[in-house]
């Protein structure tokens, strides 16, 4: 069963932060070293300084971004920056964003969620994806340092009946405490619901869930990990975002691949590709979205761009998820090779074209069905399988054990 309980959330203090659009930060492993130093500029108290730290000349063992990450939480809630709540609360948030011409509305509730061992016959919260040894040692110096959960794990369960859906609702007729439009031009509207009866309302209807974490495995894995070190039940939870499958405003974007070769691979790269796909040239970048979007159940579609040309895959009697597919037989006979991520069609294209890649792997997205049925069979998919969009912010309210 999913256990989850309320908690006494530290929040930025209205009296001393005026405009909160300034202070919060998408998660950590989607910032780069641009944003991370846009958000510096945004606000002195901006979360980036904690959650992502900059590395400074002369940082040695006792001076680093980590210990600088706890100082800031010791005199941000000493000078009352944060302030933590005095009931305990589970915390509302909406998410209301633009796709496709669309306007879509995701609504989510924060609360602990009970740190468990990843076990199919017994745990109740599966994970989708693989982790990766760097950013599980990051996440780890980092929750030793500061013991506090800044950034939520983003986590799915199914309200088939509504009923979860129906109690958040009813809270959010209510002025929201929080109303801004985030740097990405995401508007989040937030709530905190402190009465006992609601929230036991909400706890009960969440013990006969299965929970998948969306994102967040390498704090997820930190946090248990770090509970274990702790050997207290206060540490037992980790700060998680929930939100429905079964919701409209559940989204996944594609997560394209962008590869480096050697040249001495260039010239045998078509070669290997024609043993297990069709090979379609397409005449431009208008092209892609049709091609890859036209995929039958059966097939997996992909498109390579490199040297300014586009070349569609159609892979017969699909046995496998696009993800594997690509892992497996497009980068998988390559022998050196680096791989970078960007849900940005643009900027694949761009990085190809600068000769900063060789070429880039465009996919489909994984369908939110199959990330359940892959987590629930207690499978994983490659590391970068997934990007939910919208990220759950960071900053509205954190874990401070």
């Amino acid at each position: 069963m999913a256990d989850i309980i309320p908690f006494k959330g530290a929040r930025y203090n209205p009296e001393k932060i005026k405009d909160f659009s300034k202070v919060v930060a998408p998660p950590y492993d989607v910032i780069s070293e641009e944003e991370q130093s846009e958000l510096y500029k945004m606000n002195q108290y901006n979360i980036v300084r904690m959650l992502l730290g900059k590395d400074l000349p002369g940082d040695n063992d006792k001076e680093n971004k980590y210990t600088r990450a706890r100082n800031y939480l010791k005199a941000w809630q000493k000078n009352g920056v944060l302030k933590k709540d005095a009931e305990a609360s589970i915390y509302i948030n909406l998410q209301e964003f633009k796709l496709d011409g669309k306007i879509k509305r995701r609504i989510g509730f924060i609360a602990l969620l009970k740190l468990e061992e990843f076990d199919t016959k017994k745990s109740s919260i599966y994970p989708h994806e693989n982790t990766l040894s760097a950013p599980k040692e990051d996440r780890a110096k980092l929750i030793h340092a500061i013991e506090a959960n800044l950034g939520p794990v983003f986590a799915i369960f199914e309200d088939r009946d509504r009923s979860i859906s129906d109690i958040l609702r009813k809270q959010m007729l209510s002025k929201p405490l929080v109303n801004i439009v985030d740097s990405h031009g995401i508007r989040n509207k937030f709530w905190q619901v402190s009465d006992k009866k609601i929230i036991d309302a909400l706890c009960s209807s969440m013990k006969n869930k299965k929970i998948f974490i969306a994102d967040g495995h390498h704090r997820y894995e930190v946090g248990l990990a770090f509970s274990k070190f702790k050997k207290d039940p206060k540490y037992g939870y980790i700060l998680t975002y929930f939100t429905d499958l079964l919701g409209d405003g559940l989204v996944v974007l594609p997560y394209h691949r962008l590869i480096r070769i050697g040249r001495e691979q260039a010239c045998l790269f078509p070669t290997y590709l024609e043993k297990h796909f069709h090979i379609k040239n397409l005449e431009s970048k208008k092209d892609i979205k049709p091609f890859l979007a036209s995929a039958k159940p059966t097939e997996a579609r992909f498109m390579i761009y490199a040297d300014k040309k586009f070349t569609g895959l159609i892979f017969k009697n699909k046995r496998d998820l696009d993800v594997n597919i690509a892992k497996n037989l497009i980068i998988g006979p390559l022998k050196n090779f680096s791989i970078d991520f960007t849900k940005d069609l643009d900027y694949a294209i761009k990085e190809v074209n600068n000769r900063n890649f060789s070429f880039a792997i465009l996919i489909n997205p994984v369908k939110i069905a199959e990330i359940r049925d892959v987590a629930f069979l207690g499978m994983r998919m490659p590391q970068k399988s997934t990007y939910f969009y919208p990220k759950a912010l960071t900053g509205l309210v954190i874990n401070v054990f």
